[in-house]
């Protein structure tokens, strides 16, 4: 038999270890520097990522794999150390991949996260009239978590994955999670121990609510009906210490099979309770959602008539509607639009909210449509908005609150509009992410007149 040939990419084990100085801090978090080795016979300078590591600090370190871009590697010994760096509060760091920066002070990560921002700014040639100051999200603050499970032959594990790998680490005294997503954590392992077949691999998808904790099982194509039956005992027993449990589903796709739910599930935006569909995106933190809202009232104050652009289940727009006329929500997730529409109704607000489901990427709203609108707001997903902005660009629209978790597609939409008649006021980072490399922005653009 043939042996399989080693991926190009990954170097043996007992590949010669190299001795690197941190220059800076990448976008996805780790360390970047340059060093000199030898591949295949031929030596060159490489650029060399080495997750945990700090600017300033000289590591040697085992490469790992080897590609176009240079050389991952981890540490093996810190041989010059920075001022910054710290005692890491999880046991799992760094293994785990929820966090990218427990070793690093938290003054230095705001500032990290505050450049990473400018960086990309510049590069559009774009400053706010007002830069506020960053807002951080506390320690145990995380309300949403998607936790991997699987059952081993003797026990089993819940946590999340390896950075870049299926390897699931199960943390040991996460430091960003609120305390009951640590129980259910907790009750998800006893579960999976008790229940599962070896070698069952599940994601549960848990949202914290209003009045407790929301979980989408997925990863079966089919349930057994023991399973469906021990899920449903489990999650009526009394087990959570730090929440009840408010909703149990299971399933892929968009009609998820609902298991437990004692009472309708709760999220409140405003004047309008919301029940969120099972696996529904949320903000990350309380802390992170009231400042995102706080801004975009801000923002959109006088307005009487606005359109909520990726409204998602209205967490932007939805506390604004006591004080608007007209709110127009626009999403391709029927499933959250029907929730937002529903809140309005059992508020008496419905008559002032309309939803439209629509794709944005690929049928973004036109500038004759978003010109009867006294305020816009816009909510895209990592990979921006360039279609939807283009169309803003062109409209009337006095006002535009823009939030965005990725800095790159935030200046590349912002430079269109400022490009065509609009003034960027005031941004803001809000980090509810702490300890890792994604952030938050929200800023204010006003339309020029001329």
């Amino acid at each position: 038999m043939r042996r399989a040939k080693r991926n190009d990419g990954h170097l043996p084990r007992n590949a010669r270890p190299l001795e690197v100085e941190i220059m800076h801090i990448g976008g996805r978090g780790d360390g970047i520097g340059t060093a000199s080795y030898t591949h295949k016979y031929e030596t060159k300078e490489y650029t060399v990522f080495v997750p945990a590591s700090l600017p300033g600090e000289i590591v040697r370190a085992q490469p790992l794999s080897i590609n176009a871009q240079g050389i991952k590697a981890r540490i093996l010994e810190l041989q010059r150390q920075s001022d910054d760096r710290q005692t890491p509060g999880c046991n799992s760091f760094p293994a785990c991949g929820g966090c990218n920066f427990q070793h690093w002070s938290r003054p230095a990560i705001a500032s990290w996260k505050q450049d990473l921002v400018a960086h990309f700014m510049s590069r559009h040639d774009l400053s706010p009239d007002d830069m506020r100051p960053m807002q951080s999200s506390p320690p145990a603050s995380r309300r949403r978590a998607t936790f991997q499970i699987k059952r081993l032959q003797d026990s089993a594990i819940v946590g999340f994955h390896e950075r870049n790998s299926h390897h699931i680490v199960a943390p040991d005294g996460c430091v960003i999670l609120e305390p009951a997503l640590v129980d259910l954590q907790s009750a998800l392992h006893d579960f999976a121990s008790q229940h599962l077949d070896a070698g069952t691999v599940l994601t549960a998808h848990a949202n914290l609510l209003d009045n407790g904790i929301c979980v989408l099982l997925s990863g079966l194509a089919k349930w057994p009906s023991s399973l469906l039956a021990a899920l449903t005992d489990w999650a009526g027993t009394p087990r959570f210490a730090g929440a009840p449990l408010a909703r149990l589903s299971v399933g892929d796709g968009h009609t998820p099979m609902l298991l437990f739910a004692p009472t309708p599930a709760e999220i409140r935006f405003g004047d309008i309770c919301i029940d969120p569909p099972a696996g529904a995106f949320l903000q990350a933190t309380r802390h992170g959602e009231a400042s995102l809202q706080a801004a975009v009232a801000e923002i959109t104050t006088g307005a009487s008539r606005v359109i909520d652009l990726f409204a998602g289940c209205g967490t932007l727009s939805v506390p604004l509607v006591s004080h608007l006329t007209h709110l127009l929500a626009v999403e391709q997730d029927g499933d959250s639009l029907a929730t937002l529409k529903a809140g309005a109704n059992k508020a008496k607000l419905g008559a002032r909210v309309k939803t439209m489901q629509r794709d944005l990427m690929n049928a973004p709203i036109q500038p004759v449509d978003l010109d009867t609108f006294d305020a816009a707001i816009i909510d895209p997903p990592r990979n921006g908005a360039a279609a939807q902005c283009a169309e803003l660009a062109l409209s009337q629209i006095p006002v535009i609150a823009m939030v965005s978790c990725n800095p790159a597609t935030f200046a590349r939409d912002a430079e269109t509009l400022t490009y065509s008649g609009y003034r960027l006021d005031w941004m803001q980072v809000i980090d509810q992410f702490l300890f890792s490399n994604h952030l938050e922005i929200v800023a204010r653009f006003s339309k020029i007149k001329t």
